[in-house]
């Protein structure tokens, strides 16, 4: 018996957003081509998948894809990776339903804006390094190891640096937003940061794809961060973009940045 068909979901957009000639292929095994759904003013990009669904690698590879594709006709509204409808009246009853209205006055507000990833790191080594040579009295402790040393000093000799290497990745963190956030509508954290396993940096920054009198552009925030890597060679930056607003959903009017991290629904 062959397998059912279902409608795998990829994002929202306008009920007018223009469709390539011919149109992408989605994810699956056979992969099947992107539509649209719709129900005035907004539609559902999706395509047939096989049941069941099974997500592999290259499926979340392409789902981003698709996303960064459509992007380049009109702002997208993300849907969750893996999510799936038995078909075209359940998208248009549950997935966009009443709030369609809602969703197009978000896709308004995000039309001509784009998320932009900046991730930097330090080598561990590096950090300690750094730590102790700036420290008079930990440069004196190390050099004072030996077979007379302490557990007890040495536990806390380390724990010092550790410190040292929290306080060293903030700096580092609040530095380089210092030089970012003036590029940018908004910004929001992505995770995790700052401890000692974890990167100075890992955020998101809304900005115009296009030129903006404030210079808050694509343009000018490449430009940014080229000159965050000239001035912090000790760090190694990634920088990736443009893509969905994963992380500004909920901007009413993008004006003001979030202060505290958060992860994407979506897992970028």
């Amino acid at each position: 018996m062959a397998d059912m068909a279902s409608l795998f979901l990829y994002g929202v957009v306008r009920d007018d957003h223009p469709l390539a000639d011919p149109p992408p292929l989605g994810v699956g095994d056979p992969p099947g081509p992107i539509r649209l759904v719709r129900r005035p003013p907004a539609a559902a990009v999706v395509s047939p998948v096989a049941d069941p669904v099974r997500i592999a690698d290259e499926d979340a590879e392409r789902h981003l894809d698709v996303l960064v594709g459509l992007l380049a006709d009109g702002p997208v509204i993300p849907l969750r990776l893996g999510s799936v409808a038995p078909d075209e009246d359940a998208v248009r009853e549950e997935v966009l339903g009443e709030a369609a209205p809602e969703l197009r006055r978000r896709l308004d507000t995000l039309d001509g804006l784009v998320e932009v990833h900046v991730d930097a790191d330090e080598e561990e080594t590096t950090a300690i390094r750094a730590v102790i040579e700036a420290d008079p009295s930990l440069v004196g402790a190390r050099g004072g190891f030996g077979g007379e040393t302490s557990m007890q000093t040495r536990m806390a000799l380390g724990e010092r640096v550790a410190d040292g290497v929290i306080l060293r990745r903030l700096h580092q963190a609040e530095t380089l937003l210092e030089q970012l956030r003036p590029r940018s509508v908004a910004d929001a954290g992505r995770g995790p940061m700052g401890g000692p396993e974890d990167p100075v940096l890992r955020w998101a920054f809304l900005v115009y794809r296009d030129a903006e009198p404030h210079h808050r552009d694509l343009e000018h925030f490449d430009q940014a961060v080229e000159r965050v890597r000239g001035d912090h060679p000790e760090l190694a930056i990634e920088y990736v973009g443009p893509l969905p607003t994963f992380h500004f959903l909920d901007l009413t009017e993008p004006a003001e940045a979030a202060s505290e991290p958060r992860h994407s629904r979506w897992g970028w």
